[in-house]
């Protein structure tokens, strides 16, 4: 019965081996995420189903794709690369609001909202859901709205009074220069981001 259960190990472990939890974003530089990280930790309170997101790991997702065969990142990179060839490079608001999902008074998803250029975002968006199904990676079936998470809750949560009593905000402009393929190791202490590639705007 041990033996059996070994080989199962293994064999999951061969299985994994082989794929990468991917995800595409807009990286946001490292000075601008220290302050993200420092407006969420002096705005949410410090409680055990809160879990602000670390500084290294905050990014405006654009498309998480999964665990994916290995030989398929390279059509997942023409596909991106496909994309960023399209658009130019571009400013963007985040404008330090705090929101959540799917509302303020059950949040579980809490985030900074985008504006000035969440137009844009949106399109870049649209364009690599077009050359990713080509590649027969699913399209997202929730509407797309650009924003930058700053923690989950275990549990929904009101946070009605928390966003009424916010003092800071960021108002920070930013230009999206790049579309950046990440991959998301799980490691014990949370998930790792590294940098597969990155990808040119006009």
């Amino acid at each position: 019965m041990r033996d059996a259960k070994k080989r199962d190990n293994i064999k999951d472990f061969n299985k994994n081996e082989f794929k990468k939890r991917l995800f595409i974003a807009v990286d946001i530089p490292e000075v601008v995420k220290d302050n993200i990280y420092n407006l969420a930790t002096e705005t949410l309170p410090e409680e055990r189903h809160i879990r602000i997101v670390p500084a290294p790991n905050i990014h405006i997702t654009l498309k998480f794709l999964g665990d994916i065969n290995i030989n398929k990142t390279g059509k997942i990179e023409d596909a991106i690369r496909i994309t960023a060839d399209l658009f130019e490079k571009f400013k963007y608001e985040i404008s330090g609001r705090i929101n959540a999902f799917p509302d303020t008074g059950n949040a579980r998803v809490v985030f900074l909202e985008v504006d000035k250029g969440s137009e844009q975002i949106c399109k870049i968006y649209n364009e690599l859901e077009n050359n990713l199904s080509k590649i027969k990676i699913e399209r997202e079936k929730r509407k797309f709205s650009p924003h930058v998470t700053i923690a989950r809750l275990k549990d929904g949560k009101n946070i009605k009074e928390l966003i009424a009593g916010q003092k800071k905000f960021l108002n920070t402009t930013l230009n999206c220069m790049e579309i950046t393929l990440f991959e998301s190791r799980l490691k014990p202490y949370g998930a790792e981001y590294i940098i597969i590639n990155k990808f040119n705007l006009k």
